[in-house]
C-alpha cells in the first residue's frame, strides 16, 4: 500500500480502524494522549507519533475517532500547524452537524479536507469488519479514500455534502437504541410465556422481525453477559442520544419512539447498569417484569 495513513485518537473505535489497517497491510502512523492505547497496537506494528501534528507530517490520509467537539478543535488546530494542502482527513467520530461544518471550514482555511465520516458499527463490528461507514463531503477526496475506507469497514456510502454523513449516522442510531429495547422486551416477553431466552433469540433473528442488534445484542441477552463492550458504551448511548434528540428537534421530526427507547436506556442507568453494555436494558427490563435472571460477571 503506497497511501500512509495517520490515525488520531485510538479508542474503542479508532484503535480497531488502525488495527484493521494494520492487518490488511496498510501502513499507520498513529497517537492518543494515553500511551497505553498506542502501546496496545505494538504487536500489529503501530508506528507511534508524539503529537496530532506528528500525525499529520507524516501521514497522507488523516483518519480520526474523538470524544467531543473539543477534542476535534484541538485536533484540527494541531493538524494545520503543519502545511500539507489537499491533505484529507476522515472524521469518523458521531458529533453534531454545526460541530462538522466548522471543523469543516477551518480546515478548508488551510487547504486541507475534512470528510464527515462517522462509522455505523459497535466496537466488535468494527473489529470483525462488518461496520458501515457514511462519508460526506468531496467526492474526488471520498473516491481517493476507498481503498483505505475498504481497509476496515465492511460497506462505505458517499452520502453528499459535509454534514449528510452524521444527519445518515443519526438515523442509525435512532434505530439502533430502538432495536436494542426492542430486542430486550422481546426476550422478556418470550421469558414471560416460557421460552428460553437463547431459543428465542436464534429463532428470531432468522425471521422477519429479525435486527442487527437482535443479533448483535441479542446474543448478550440471550446469555445475560453483557460485559463486552462495557466501560463506555452507556456514556456514548448518553452523547448520541442527547444530539439525536437535539437534531430532531431542529429539523421537527416526530422521535415518539426514540424518546420511550431512550427512557428505558437511562433506567438501565438508574439501576447501576451503567458499566456494562447497553444490551443490559434487558437486565433492566426483566427486573420491572419480575424476572431474576443471574447476570455473568
Amino acid at each position: 500500500m503506497s497511501l500512509k495513513v495517520g490515525v488520531i485518537g485510538l479508542g474503542p473505535m479508532g484503535g480497531n480502524i488502525a488495527g484493521n489497517l494494520l492487518k490488511n497491510g496498510f501502513d499507520v502512523v498513529g497517537y492518543d494522549i494515553k500511551p497505553e492505547c498506542m502501546d496496545a497496537l505494538d504487536e500489529l506494528g503501530l508506528e507511534k507519533a508524539s503529537s496530532a501534528t506528528d500525525v499529520s507530517e507524516k501521514a497522507d490520509i488523516l483518519a480520526c475517532s474523538l470524544p467531543n467537539a473539543a477534542a476535534l478543535q484541538s485536533v484540527v488546530s494541531d493538524v494545520l500547524d503543519h502545511a500539507k494542502p489537499g491533505q484529507i482527513m476522515l472524521e469518523c467520530s458521531t458529533l453534531n452537524v454545526a460541530e462538522n461544518l466548522e471543523a469543516a471550514e477551518l480546515f478548508a482555511s488551510g487547504g486541507k479536507i475534512l470528510l464527515d465520516a462517522p462509522i455505523s458499527g459497535t466496537p466488535p463490528m468494527l473489529i470483525n469488519m462488518v461496520a458501515s461507514i457514511y462519508v460526506s463531503g468531496d467526492k474526488t477526496a471520498y473516491e481517493k479514500c476507498v481503498p483505505i475506507l475498504e481497509g476496515f469497514t465492511a460497506t462505505n456510502f458517499y452520502c453528499g455534502e459535509v454534514g449528510n454523513g452524521s444527519r445518515m449516522k443519526f438515523c442509525a442510531n435512532y434505530l439502533v437504541h430502538v432495536h436494542v429495547v426492542a430486542a430486550a422486551e422481546c426476550i422478556v416477553m418470550g421469558q414471560k410465556a416460557g421460552l428460553d431466552p437463547s431459543l428465542i433469540q436464534s429463532v428470531l433473528i432468522k425471521g422477519a422481525g429479525g435486527s442487527k442488534m437482535l443479533e448483535v445484542r441479542g446474543a448478550m441477552m440471550a446469555k445475560s453477559d453483557y460485559r463486552e463492550g462495557g466501560g463506555t458504551m452507556f456514556d456514548v448511548f448518553e452523547k448520541d442520544a442527547s444530539i439525536i434528540t437535539e437534531h430532531a428537534a431542529t429539523v421537527k421530526a416526530p422521535i415518539e419512539l426514540y424518546v420511550s427507547a431512550r427512557q428505558k436506556l437511562n433506567a438501565a442507568i438508574a439501576q447501576g447498569l451503567g458499566h456494562l453494555d447497553t444490551s443490559a436494558v434487558c437486565k433492566s427490563i426483566e427486573t420491572s417484569a419480575g424476572i431474576d435472571r443471574e447476570l455473568v460477571e
